[in-house]
């Protein structure tokens, strides 16, 4: 948890819940778990029959946001996936008060689980988000194999002021994603030792059919394989500097505060 984050795309972290499980390829290098493990939140790999351990609910963190004064676009557990299957309905609702409490930031909560959290909005602990949204939370999900594109289904038919889709690590191409009611798609590469690469062409297709849909485009970085071809000046690729010309757009969502 971070008043200040290095992640492009936002201003802090905020962690109420740790620990995740591994479901889709993007998950196998995962950055916080790798981290987890690193320094002792997290005793065993990232596995589904370890998620009873692994998975940790922090009382203590909750109202955090309420805090910090200067409003901020805040990551939801970035450490984490706030829709994990062993986070309860009711724990998930006391997030969403203190987002409705903490109106002063704007939220960014991206899972890999799309179907449970358009699910959770239909329980009684999620049903009166449904009815308002609330105009700082945006939704996200993350696609990064055209298997996966489905997930865009979900969280379409989640209510949300902003729904955006993480297309990192892209590991290929995304021919059948609907962006049809998506308002934001972030694009990165891999970085890291085990790093898979990206094609440029497979994120200028998206990045085509985003200005096509009215979608707002985000390219977050090369990864470190292109970034290694480019000579960046970092392994991530992060400078837009070290990018081609027509890829270095990094816009946000119309009606943001970004």
């Amino acid at each position: 948890m971070s008043q200040k984050s290095d992640i492009e795309w936002t201003d802090a972290t905020w962690n109420p819940v740790s620990g995740c499980s591994k479901v889709s390829p993007g998950c196998a290098h995962c950055y916080a778990e790798r981290l987890s493990l690193r320094f002792g939140h997290s005793m065993l790999p990232w596995t589904p029959a370890n998620a009873a351990e692994n998975v940790v609910l922090h009382e203590g963190r909750l109202l955090v946001p309420v805090s910090w004064r200067e409003p901020r676009m805040i990551f939801v557990n970035s450490m984490s996936d706030l829709f994990h299957e062993l986070v309860p309905d009711e724990f998930i609702a006391r997030v969403f008060e203190t987002m409705r409490v903490a109106r002063h930031h704007t939220y960014q909560i991206l899972t890999k689980r799309p179907e449970r959290m358009r699910d959770w909005f239909r329980t009684d602990a999620g049903r009166p988000w449904a009815a308002e949204p609330l105009p700082n939370v945006w939704l996200g999900t993350s696609i990064e194999l055209n298997r996966w594109v489905h997930r865009a289904v979900a969280l379409r038919e989640t209510p949300a002021a902003i729904r955006f889709i993480s297309a990192e690590p892209l590991l290929g191409p995304l021919p059948d994603l609907d962006l049809a009611a998506i308002d934001w798609l972030i694009v990165g590469g891999e970085s890291g030792s085990n790093h898979r690469p990206m094609d440029l062409e497979w994120a200028r297709d998206i990045r085509d059919r985003c200005q096509a849909a009215g979608t707002s485009f985000f390219f977050k970085q090369l990864g470190t394989t292109l970034a290694k071809a480019a000579n960046s000046r970092d392994r991530k690729g992060v400078h837009p500097d070290d990018w081609p010309a027509d890829l270095r757009l990094r816009q946000m969502p119309s009606g943001s505060r970004g």
